[in-house]
């Protein structure tokens, strides 16, 4: 059975596709009250995972479509190629998952050498612990802004009753 951080994770990226299931292309590329569309934050919460856990920690090169500046911390919060952005998302999952879920379970507490935006990184590394939590914390975060514009465009908000279940 995997680490229970790789077990959050995966936990993080359920509660997303519950979050964005059956939003149309024109819900998900438009921007709400001036932040960013729905599309722009999900490639945005899946350009962490290709950066840190696919490029980063295992030397994969980067998504063509994940990894465009624009979906980046920073970018514009446009994003207007939604199925695009859903097979990316699809993309860097499957080889995060190849790493993450393989035999022997890969080395939580290995660090490589970090020189990205987050500066206290920079003396201490990028280990795979950190990633791990930093990526399904900065899923859920946005995960929970996500269901907030849906319920404001009208739709449900779901109560996520199993949530965590997986992680027992």
């Amino acid at each position: 059975m995997p680490d229970k951080l790789i077990l959050l994770m995966h936990e993080s990226w359920n509660d997303l596709d519950r979050a964005i299931s059956g939003l149309a292309p024109k819900e998900a590329t438009r921007r709400h009250d001036g932040g960013s569309s729905i599309a722009w934050t999900v490639g945005h919460v899946t350009n962490l995972v290709d950066s840190w856990i696919n490029a980063r920690l295992q030397g994969l090169p980067s998504h063509p479509v994940i990894s465009d500046p624009m979906i980046r911390t920073g970018g514009g919060g446009d994003a207007h190629n939604w199925p695009a952005i859903l097979a990316g998302m699809s993309e860097v999952r499957e080889a995060s998952k190849r790493f993450l879920d393989s035999k022997p379970e890969p080395d939580l507490d290995r660090t490589i050498p970090y020189d990205g935006a987050i500066d206290y990184l920079h003396p201490i590394g990028l280990s795979l612990r950190y990633a791990l939590m930093r990526v399904a914390a900065h899923h859920f975060v946005h995960v929970g802004e996500i269901v907030t514009i849906r319920y404001l465009m009208g739709h449900p908000a779901e109560d996520f009753k199993d949530w965590g279940q997986a992680l027992v």
